[in-house]
């Protein structure tokens, strides 16, 4: 679990995503059991009620075991943090309805997926927010939190570049204008509700798409 997500290539990022959630070995059984019960641990009590005991009681062993596995109260966080990323890359929402241009495709996606992660694995949000709330005030925390969001903004990007080269995104801004502004707008997305969500995400590809795309597909979205 040494790598992290920004060094692995695009194409081998499922893989090690599986290995790590769903691992062959028994060690590497105990140690994602290890980090499934920190994952809960910190759910519930944030990382203020973090303790290494509280988690060696959740997965049924003993200190001393957790300690073989992860020395430290660090290493154990930043192996939290590759199950984490995993989630992220294999849990999504369901696929939307295919529209003809494949970067606003990928981009619904995205909306699906914060949808699903709101209504279906809020425990994947709270430890992400716990993550964000703790790097403010924790340095080592905080290069953890932006090399999870490096891997998210990678993928932005590849959206992004697809967008404006086929002629769907909007021409009259930068790549980097485009990648803030839509890093920012997803950042919130997940906790709006219902119809908010919505008038979100239409918002989004108003402001995104050019006006041929917009009319074209304002009305595929189910």
């Amino acid at each position: 679990m040494g790598q992290n997500f920004e060094s692995i290539p695009v194409d081998s990022i499922r893989e090690y995503s599986s290995r790590l959630l769903d691992p062959q070995d028994e060690a590497g059984r105990r140690r994602t059991a290890l980090l499934e019960a920190t994952f809960d641990v910190i759910a519930e009590v944030g990382f203020e009620g973090l303790r290494t005991r509280a988690v060696a009681d959740r997965a049924g062993v003993n200190v001393a075991t957790l300690h073989y596995y992860f020395p430290t109260k660090q290493a154990l966080i930043e192996g939290l943090v590759q199950l984490l990323g995993a989630k992220f890359v294999l849990l999504h929402g369901p696929a939307p309805e295919p529209t003809g241009y494949p970067a606003l495709d990928q981009l619904r996606q995205e909306f699906s997926d914060s949808r699903y992660y709101y209504e279906h694995q809020p425990k994947m949000l709270l430890v992400m927010g716990e993550f964000h709330l703790r790097g403010k005030r924790d340095p080592e925390v905080q290069k953890i939190v932006e090399m999870m969001q490096g891997y998210w903004r990678r993928g932005l990007e590849r959206i992004i570049d697809s967008g404006m080269a086929d002629g769907s995104f909007r021409q009259d801004l930068s790549r980097e204008e485009l990648l803030t502004m839509l890093t920012c707008l997803l950042s919130g997305a997940s906790a709006c509700r219902g119809d908010e969500f919505e008038l979100l995400t239409e918002g989004i590809e108003r402001w995104l798409l050019t006006e041929e795309v917009w009319k074209a597909t304002r009305g595929a979205r189910k």
